[in-house]
């Protein structure tokens, strides 16, 4: 658990943090699909987590199909889901 935190903290999923809410921690992957688009390759991304870190309550993963990384494309996305689940659980 450690190292998916300091992924989050220090590494390539800074994009997933919910600091605001107690943290989040996981880890980024991208995929080579071996198809391209013209000459861009395309490459599949995903972020997989969980937070709060501290006392984890929740487990995420986002994919993003023809994405750039998983830092770069899911891990945003992961945080943004991340942060409206923790402000529904504090609005209840």
């Amino acid at each position: 658990m450690k190292m998916m935190e300091a992924t989050v903290e220090y590494g390539t999923g800074k994009r997933a943090d919910i600091w605001g809410y107690g943290g989040s921690a996981g880890k980024t992957g991208s995929a080579e699909t071996g198809m391209f688009d013209d000459e861009r390759q395309i490459i599949h991304a995903w972020f997989t987590g969980y937070f709060p870190y501290a006392e984890p309550k929740y487990a995420m993963c986002v994919f993003v199909e023809d994405g750039t990384g998983g830092g770069t494309s899911a891990a945003p996305v992961f945080a943004e889901i991340a942060a409206r689940i923790m402000e529904w659980e504090e609005s209840r």
